[in-house]
Parts: structure tokens; C-alpha cells; sequence
């Protein structure tokens, strides 16, 4: 027993700043929780809670969030739903911790504060940010997207050679990622990328011949455990609608995509694609996205088809899209990248639209929370889910306290830029090095216990949820958050020297 609790004890003293971090974190959700006990709207949480209260696919949105509001339910309603996104917050933080103190410690066993100070401070922006604070108050996917992406990084790096159990948990959180959001469809592609680097890479015995083998036979594991849910998903979508997919609509956001470069003198569409030729500048000074405008604005072309959700709307979207972009293939990069490039830019700009723009602060009153633009339909699904937790409140002073943390203490997007360089600069002076030093330093550089494999995917997953969200639909503030956590694991990680200190070889293999 006396033993058993000296190592409890060893261990909460190796973990003693983080547990600072991690209870200020908790303190600041109990405080936010304080000041704004039940849920905050956007125009998507009615759709999501309607789904969740009928336990139907969405036909504007993927359901996996409507799958959790649904299993939450019985728990207090909404309350239950705060309560539960806070907790994927803090986990969230507690991963990105664990990956780089278990890192840290493999190169440095014998320095104890080193890897606990590394951990905490890529762990601060994730557990302290005060907009993903917000985000975990917002009635959306967000949340437990991130939540989803981030448990399949985690999974996906914890040990090399990856094991295909490991192999397997990652696809399947990738899969429940992407039925929540459809911007996690693509993001297999990363694991699979990461798991044929970290595969050639990792060490283990063998020969060139069977490491490929094996990384194969891993990958196939990785794809086939993402496809359970997608599938499974998809068959339920086409029970209630008889057509294969995500949703019923996704070709008109894209078309809202392209709405920012068409020109249809060179697309040259048919009569029944002219239609939806876009107009610009929109008239509404309080629309500041060509996405939005061409969509939700008084000169949006689905006026004249029967809405954006219309009968024709969505394939005539999808035919106008495919002819935007083969006619204008570099607008459509263009457009793209400049798009992604707004989360690395200093302020923030009411962008795409002032109103959604004021969603994602913390409002001053339960008026300013209430979404007008739905307000009936709104505060009936409340009361039909949460029943007295579905009443917005604002709390005081813990709502005034908050409003403050988060118009103080938020990422900055040049710092979010900083971070996406850190992994590039280390890789150009790691070849450098090697240029320098030679090849045979270069094989000790990317052999055995190198990290270059988890840099790789935790950067490459950051950039595709920055990219993936401006190639299909537009930028929003929103769509940045989950990739924060990400950027800081791969920074971290290119900081750490690749082989383990020549005390202890077996750091990396032992260590946590």
C-alpha cells in the first residue's frame, strides 16, 4: 500500500504544473457556466436540436451532434449539454498535454520540469482561450468535431510502430468526425498519410519489404474503421430520404463558393444555369462574405428558383459549380487560399456577416442572445428539449466576467501563424543540418526514433481543417478553433530533438 501511494504521489508531483492549468481551466468553465447556464443559438441549432428531438438524419446538416443532444437529453437537458462540452474542452487540452509531456520526457528523462513546462505551455491555448470558452457554449457541431479529430490524433500517435488496434481507433473517431461535420470526410487522407510515414519511418524489425507490408495492412485497418460510421450513416441518411449522402444541400454551399469568382461571360452557362449567375457587390453593408451573399442576401439568385433549400436548388448548384470551377480553376485556388489566409490575420473583422459575427462573443443580455431570425421556432425547441434549462440567461457579474476574459484572452491569428510555421522552419534546418553533417548524420536524423511522421500529421490535420473549410463553403471564425490544437502539438513536437538522449536510449519506448 505504502508503495503503491508513494507512486500516486511521484506521479501528481510529475504532473504538478499542469494540474495548475488544468484546475484554472475548470474554474473558468465552472465561472462561464455561472454566468450562462443554458446554451447559445446560432441559425444552425434549430436544425440540429429538431433532429435531435425526432432522431432524424438532418437534411441541411450531418447528425452526429444530433446524436449527442439525443443521448443527452435525459440528463437535465441543456445543463447536461454544457456540462458536456466543457469536459471535451478540457480533454481536448489534456491530450495535446499528454502527447508533448510524453515526448518531452522520451528526450529528456532526467530533466523533470522540462517536459511538464513544454506540456503546459501548448496545452494554455487550448484549456484558456477564451473563444473556444464560447465555443463550448455554442448549440453547433464545432465542439465535438474538434473533440472527435483531435481523440483520433491522439489515438494515431501514442505509440510506434503504430499498432493496428491504434490504427483502427483513429479511423473510427476520423468516421465519427466526419458524421458530425463534412469537412472531416477528407481528413482520412491525413491519417493515411501519417500512418505510411510513420510505418517507412518507425523503426521495428524487418526489412524495407515487409515494413510495407505492414504499413498496408495498417492503412487498410485505419480506412475500413473510418468507413463504419460514414457507411452506416449514409444507409440511415437514404432510409428517410432514399439518396445516398451527408445531407440534401451540400452543393449549394459550394456554389455560395464559387459566387466569389464566377464569371459566367466565361463560363457561359446554359439558360437554366444563367439563373444563377451572381451579382455583385451585394447591397447589404452588413454582409461581408460573397458566400453569404450570394446565398442569404435580397440579390441571391435562389429567390428566383424557390429558396436555397428549393427542389431544383441543389442540382442546379452542383451543375454551375462543376462548370465555375473548370472554367476558372486559378480564381478558384485564388479565392480559396485567400480565404484561409483570413485566420492568420491580426483583429476581428465582423466577417462573414455582422450577425454571425455576434454570435461568437458571449452576449451582454438574453435578449442580444436570442436568435431573431428564428425566435419562435427557437424558443419552441427549447422548451421541447431542455424545458426550463432551454431559457437563455445571463448571469451577473459572472457574464460580465467572462465577456472580459474572452475580449482579452483570445489566439491572435498572426500568433496561429506563428505556430503553423514553427513545424516548417524546423524541417528546413533539420535538412540543413544534414546537408551539412551528411548522410550518415541524416539516416541517425530519420531513422528509428524520430518524430517526423506525428509533426507531419499533426500539421498536416491543422492545415486541412483551415483549408477544407474555405474550399467548400467559406471562412468563419468558428471553423478555426479546431485546428488550434493541432498547430500547437505539431510546434511542440518540432521543438523536441528526435532522438532520445544517450543516457537513456529506450526513453521514447518507456516513457508514460
Amino acid at each position: 500500500m505504502f508503495r503503491r501511494l508513494s507512486a500516486c504521489g511521484r506521479w501528481a508531483w510529475r504532473h504538478a504544473l499542469f494540474a495548475g492549468v488544468l484546475a484554472a481551466a475548470a474554474t473558468l468553465r465552472i465561472v462561464a457556466a455561472a454566468g450562462y447556464p443554458s446554451m447559445l443559438w446560432t441559425g444552425d441549432s434549430v436544425v440540429y436540436v429538431r433532429a435531435a428531438l425526432t432522431l432524424t438524419p438532418a437534411a441541411h446538416h450531418p447528425g452526429g451532434y444530433p446524436i449527442l443532444l439525443w443521448l443527452l437529453r435525459p440528463l437535465h437537458g441543456f445543463t447536461a449539454v454544457v456540462a458536456a462540452q466543457a469536459v471535451m474542452g478540457l480533454l481536448t487540452g489534456v491530450m495535446v498535454y499528454a502527447l508533448v509531456w510524453r515526448a518531452a520526457r522520451a528526450r529528456w528523462p532526467h530533466r523533470f520540469w522540462l517536459p511538464q513546462a513544454l506540456g503546459c505551455a501548448t496545452s494554455i491555448p487550448v484549456l484558456l482561450d477564451g473563444d473556444r470558452l464560447q465555443l463550448e457554449h455554442l448549440l453547433v457541431a464545432d465542439e465535438l468535431f474538434a473533440f472527435l479529430v483531435m481523440s483520433a490524433v491522439t489515438v494515431l500517435l501514442w505509440r510506434r510502430p503504430v499498432p493496428r488496434w491504434s490504427a483502427g481507433a483513429a479511423g473510427l473517431l476520423a468516421g465519427c468526425a466526419a458524421v458530425t461535420r463534412f469537412v472531416g470526410l477528407p481528413l482520412i487522407l491525413v491519417i493515411v498519410a501519417g500512418l505510411v510515414v510513420m510505418g517507412l519511418n518507425g523503426g521495428g524489425a524487418g526489412g524495407g519489404a515487409s515494413r510495407r507490408r505492414a504499413s498496408g495492412l495498417t492503412v487498410t485497418v485505419a480506412v475500413g474503421a473510418f468507413l463504419v460510421p460514414v457507411t452506416t450513416y449514409m444507409a440511415w441518411f437514404h432510409s428517410h430520404y432514399g439518396e445516398w449522402g451527408f445531407n440534401r444541400h451540400g452543393a449549394v454551399w459550394l456554389y455560395g463558393r464559387t459566387a466569389a469568382f464566377a464569371d459566367c461571360a466565361r463560363i457561359k452557362p446554359g439558360p437554366d444555369l444563367a439563373v444563377l449567375c451572381p451579382k455583385r457587390p451585394p447591397s447589404d453593408p452588413r454582409i461581408a462574405s460573397p458566400v453569404y451573399a450570394a446565398m442569404f442576401s435580397e440579390e441571391s439568385p435562389f429567390h428566383r428558383i424557390g429558396g436555397i433549400y428549393g427542389p431544383r436548388s441543389n442540382d442546379l448548384a452542383r451543375r454551375f459549380v462543376r462548370a465555375a470551377i473548370t472554367a476558372q480553376p486559378v480564381d478558384y485556388l485564388r479565392v480559396v487560399a485567400g480565404d484561409t489566409l483570413r485566420a492568420f490575420a491580426p483583429g476581428r473583422p465582423p466577417y462573414p456577416t455582422t450577425w454571425t459575427a455576434a454570435k461568437y462573443r458571449f452576449p451582454k443580455s438574453a435578449r442580444t442572445a436570442l436568435n431573431t431570425a428564428a425566435a419562435v421556432r427557437q424558443t419552441e425547441l427549447a422548451a421541447a428539449y431542455g424545458g426550463a434549462t432551454g431559457v437563455t440567461r445571463v448571469v451577473q457579474p459572472y457574464a460580465r466576467w467572462v465577456r472580459a476574459y474572452q475580449a482579452r484572452l483570445s489566439l491572435p491569428g498572426p500568433a496561429l501563424a506563428v505556430l503553423m510555421l514553427v513545424p516548417v522552419i524546423g524541417v528546413a534546418a533539420r535538412r540543413r543540418q544534414r546537408r551539412r553533417h551528411g548522410t550518415e548524420a541524416g539516416a541517425r536524423g530519420r531513422g528509428g526514433e524520430g518524430r517526423g511522421g506525428e509533426v507531419l500529421t499533426a500539421w498536416l490535420m491543422a492545415g486541412a481543417l483551415l483549408v477544407i473549410p474555405a474550399a467548400s463553403a467559406d471562412y468563419d471564425p468558428r471553423y478555426v478553433l479546431p485546428a488550434i490544437p493541432l498547430a500547437c502539438l505539431a510546434a511542440a513536437l518540432t521543438l523536441i530533438p528526435r532522438t532520445p538522449t544517450p543516457e537513456h536510449p529506450g526513453a521514447h519506448a518507456n516513457a508514460g
